[in-house]
């Protein structure tokens, strides 16, 4: 089955056209200085539930982001937890206007390969933030108050059959790592992967977990060796739901659940069929249906 967005004029979204940065942005930015610590970088980004830092020179002036892959690539290659963040910081600063359109900011994030963009007024530190999840959940907003939503009761209209369903728009493959391979073996494929998270099984394939940057840079700062197995490390149990469930049942259960990728199951839970991610969601540049797409899911099946 292939899944390709076109644009379509009869469903062009007065919703997400009008949209701005300052409607989705985050209204504060989380910084550190070129001077402090690998080990206080963790620390931040795990008190604040984000994913990078916004990095500041001593001016005060934006020099870099750290992420979590920038800290899991320090794991990786065994930099003391002493080592200063301007020594690891990707640079330059992307950055955008809040009057800017939700749809500039989101092409900006797609061309530089990068999860969210920096907001500012002036050339000074950026008053916010705005990232994929931000994204999705400004849409989700419009979903759960709209009134074709899957929470209205009885609502069977023509307009809920254009309703878009996670076989739809999930990716209909799984990358998995074994329990019993070492932690740096993970490093390696979610860096070869570009991925977030891996979906641990046992030798018979069956889920038995999961590992995200973030399970990896906690056992950085712990000083769990990378030889250690990926199972002492993983999380369980794994986040799934059906493939046939609503696309806005699926981001409900992300949000609720603090999860950034979601796993599809089949008839059986066990039987990983596909995942889907909160940046998925914000490059449908779509709510869960198509009242309210600005691009129409063109499902063509094989014959």
């Amino acid at each position: 089955m292939e899944i390709t967005l076109q644009k379509d004029d009869r469903h062009d979204s007065p919703i997400f056209s009008r949209l701005r940065v300052k409607d989705a942005m985050r209204h504060n930015a989380v910084t550190l200085s070129t001077d402090d610590t690998l080990s206080l970088a963790i620390r931040t980004l795990i008190k604040h539930k984000i994913d990078a830092l916004l990095i500041l020179d001593h001016e005060s002036l934006p020099a870099g982001v750290v992420t979590k892959t920038e800290l899991m690539g320090a794991y990786y290659a065994a930099l003391p937890l002493s080592t200063q963040l301007g020594d690891i910081m990707a640079s330059p600063v992307i950055q955008c206007s809040e009057n800017d359109s939700l749809e500039t900011a989101l092409i900006t994030m797609q061309q530089q390969a990068i999860h969210r963009v920096y907001v500012s007024r002036t050339s000074t530190a950026p008053m916010g933030a705005l990232s994929y999840p931000d994204i999705v959940g400004t849409l989700y907003k419009f979903c759960y108050h709209c009134k074709f939503g899957l929470h209205r009761k009885g609502n069977d209209s023509d307009e809920t059959r254009l309703r878009h369903y996670i076989e739809n728009v999930m990716t209909p493959s799984v990358m998995t790592v074994l329990g019993t391979a070492t932690i740096m073996e993970v490093i390696e494929q979610l860096s070869a992967s570009r991925l977030t998270t891996l979906l641990v099984v046992d030798k018979s394939g069956k889920p038995v977990g999961v590992i995200s940057k973030t399970d990896l840079i906690l056992a950085y700062l712990r000083g769990t060796e990378t030889t250690e197995e990926a199972s002492t490390i993983s999380n369980a149990p794994v986040t799934t739901c059906s493939r046939k469930t609503a696309l806005e049942e699926g981001i409900r259960t992300m949000i609720l659940s603090e999860a950034g990728r979601l796993f599809i199951h089949g008839d059986s839970s066990d039987q990983i069929v596909g995942v889907i991610s909160l940046t998925d969601m914000a490059r449908l540049r779509s709510g869960s249906c198509q009242a309210c797409s600005s691009s129409r899911i063109e499902v063509k099946k094989e014959l």
